[in-house]
């Protein structure tokens, strides 16, 4: 089932709606409309002129639009100041919490990363301002309300963004301005230890204040503790050149293999991939997951040259593994061919990137050298 829709590109960047996004524009729709007139005392304005009822309703729902557009915008200058460094942005999706651009890499010149992480928070500030002035010269009830709290929601996004902890843009300008003075790795590891502090002191307010504050603690946790161990990964893995770990023996496939066939080997070999090779070629890839979504009626007729991958990922033997593990997190692929001159030399899958990762943790444990 797919669980996101593409509703257009700008300058090229796919943009996409994760169904989540319905609930959390119902979410908000309903909590506005439900506190008009408290919302009106917070902000500051009059609302004895919105009429309850569908009147609110709309405005509400209304809002919750304006707020994920305002996201749109903020992922957006993210996603414009990456494209000028050079960098490719797969996507922006919007969903539930908020938005994401997808990008390639983060670049990690601290420069570099604190002008790419501002931009969005500074982005959300001139919207809130802008909505602000906008609300000032309005006349209507409804219009007033609906500028000066989209005016005031998105000033709270732009302190929100601006908290030093992953996953936030305050931790990514943390990490650079530790990066000015320790290494990626060690910048990226205090970055975390203080967003994971942040994390704790939010979820210690929220036991006795406001419940939604140990959701957004558990967020703010997972992020920084994932972008400190995704870090520590690809420091560790740039030290390994992909010969080293690679899989030599390969079993191997032919393309004229029935389905029946390679699902047997499946199960008998515990692997989930095998490499198509015709005459020392790599034709293409075919996983377990292949196999599965064929009918029963299919697996004795249906060829592996009709099912496998052709666009295929390959590395060299000379190549550091961090890239591949780079490529597996952003294409989501858990093995990889190693070709040279054409020829398949190995295979390299993400198990075998763990444990040489946990492997070269512990030697480095031993040896006094941890981040």
């Amino acid at each position: 089932m797919k669980t996101s829709i593409k509703i257009g590109t700008i300058r090229g960047i796919p943009i996409k709606l994760h169904l989540t996004l319905l609930i959390a524009i119902g979410i908000i729709g309903w909590s506005v409309s439900s506190n008009v007139y408290e919302i009106a005392e917070l902000i500051g304005v009059d609302s004895t002129g919105i009429a309850p009822g569908l009147e609110s309703y709309l405005l509400g729902f209304a809002i919750a639009i304006g707020l994920f557009i305002s996201v749109l915008i903020h992922e957006l200058a993210h996603s414009f100041v990456g494209l000028k460094m050079g960098i490719k942005i797969r996507e922006i999706s919007l969903w539930l919490f908020g938005g994401v651009s997808n990008m390639e890499e983060i670049p990690r010149e601290p420069n570099s990363e604190i002008k790419l992480s501002v931009v969005g928070p500074l982005t959300s500030l001139a919207i809130g301002i802008v909505s602000y002035a906008i609300g000032v010269f309005v006349s209507a009830p409804v219009l007033i309300f609906f500028f000066a709290y989209l005016g005031f929601i998105n000033v709270f996004l732009f302190g929100f963004n601006m908290i030093p902890a992953f996953p936030m843009d305050g931790g990514r300008i943390l990490r650079a301005v530790f990066a000015k003075k320790v290494s990626y790795a060690k910048a990226t590891k205090r970055a975390a230890d203080i967003g994971k502090v942040v994390a704790v002191l939010f979820a210690i307010i929220g036991l006795f204040y406001n419940i939604f504050l140990l959701l957004i603690a558990f967020f703010v946790y997972i992020g920084a503790s994932q972008e400190s161990q995704s870090v520590m990964m690809r420091e560790t893995l740039e030290k390994v050149k992909v010969e080293d770990i690679m899989t030599r023996r390969v079993k191997t496939l032919s393309p004229d293999e029935r389905a029946s066939v390679v699902l047997n080997r499946f199960l008998k070999t515990h692997h989930h991939g095998f490499p198509v090779v015709k005459n020392g070629r790599v034709l293409g890839i075919v996983t377990l997951e292949d196999i599965k979504r064929l009918d029963d009626k299919d697996m004795e007729v249906v060829k592996v040259s009709e099912i496998m991958e052709r666009d295929l990922i390959c590395f060299e033997p000379e190549d550091d593994v961090s890239k591949v593990w780079n490529a597996m997190v952003k294409n989501d692929v858990g093995r990889f061919p190693v070709i040279s001159d054409g020829e398949l030399k190995g295979i390299l899958t993400r198990s075998d990137l763990i444990r040489t990762y946990e492997a070269m943790q512990e030697l480095d444990k031993f040896r006094g050298e941890e981040i």
